[in-house]
């Protein structure tokens, strides 16, 4: 339990600065100045937890103490937003079933192989990687000779752990049609749990999106899903993760982001598609940059 004085422990302006700017540099995330409130609020139980007395301690716990890695995962967990649900942005899904499956499928019809291989990056508690698992079962076009590989990666392992559960709350199906629950789910528990031949359509990996070592065996991907995401980063970071997404997706294959995110300003590496209501992109073909 929390006493008084680590209830009370206050997060200066200077504490906030070497925090917020060593979280940017080892995830990505970026906290604007009149985030300070919240960040406290988020990390004061650590404070507490390991009877530090300040801000500063914990600091320098994360980056001199005895058991730092273990302290890191469990600051993410706090610092993430965790806000997902089944079919959100139904009009990128749309195009993601009727133009994207079919692109990669001629793309590949004359590979022997038949593998298909697609990365949810920052894919939280898993309710994005099994839409797109129940996108590609039902649309039929990929089963007799292919090998599908959706791998979803997230850097908090307590949101991971949900994701392999396959287990969910009413919350989590705010925008998916009542026979789509039938045909995927089963009831457990007073919730819902995905089908076992969705859940195995699915592989999970813990992963920082701005470290390369994460992505280690997932090159020639055909197609990322980033969602949502990098509105929590900064310019520097956006560039750096992108960077990262161009060289592990396979010429051709397609990055989507969330709808209020845009690499407009920040690259040039990928071509943009615009659709009604909804824009992706793309790595051009042959391009080895």
């Amino acid at each position: 339990m929390w006493d008084s004085l680590n209830r009370d422990v206050e997060l200066s302006e200077e504490e906030f600065r070497l925090i917020r700017d060593f979280v940017h540099e080892t995830f990505g995330l970026y906290f604007e100045d009149s985030t300070r409130p919240m960040l406290r609020s988020r990390l004061a139980g650590r404070v507490a937890g390991l009877d530090l007395l300040s801000f500063e301690d914990y600091y320098h716990y994360l980056r001199f103490g005895p058991h730092r890695s273990e302290e890191l995962q469990r600051m993410i967990s706090h610092l993430t937003n965790n806000e997902t649900y089944f079919f959100r942005e139904t009009a990128q899904l749309r195009v993601f079933a009727d133009h994207v499956l079919q692109s990669m499928k001629e793309r590949h019809a004359r590979d022997p192989s038949r593998r298909l291989r697609i990365l949810s990056a920052g894919c939280s508690t898993g309710e994005e990687p099994y839409t797109l698992a129940m996108i590609l079962f039902d649309s039929g076009q990929f089963f007799w000779n292919w090998e599908i590989e959706i791998v979803g990666m997230d850097v908090d392992p307590v949101a991971l752990e949900k994701a392999r559960r396959g287990l969910y709350q009413h919350n989590s199906f705010r925008s998916i049609e009542p026979e789509l629950v039938e045909r995927h789910f089963v009831a457990q528990d007073g919730a819902q749990r995905v089908k076992d031949g969705i859940r195995r359509m699915v592989t999970w990996r813990q992963g920082n999106l701005i470290d390369p070592a994460s992505y280690q065996s997932l090159d020639g991907l055909d197609a990322i899903f980033c969602r949502n995401v990098l509105i929590y980063f900064s310019d520097k970071s956006i560039q750096r993760t992108t960077r990262l997404f161009f060289d592990h997706l396979a010429p051709g294959g397609f990055l989507l982001l969330g709808h209020a995110e845009s690499l407009s300003r920040i690259t040039d590496l990928f071509a943009p598609i615009r659709f009604q209501g909804a824009l992706i992109y793309q790595k051009p073909l042959g391009d080895c940059t």
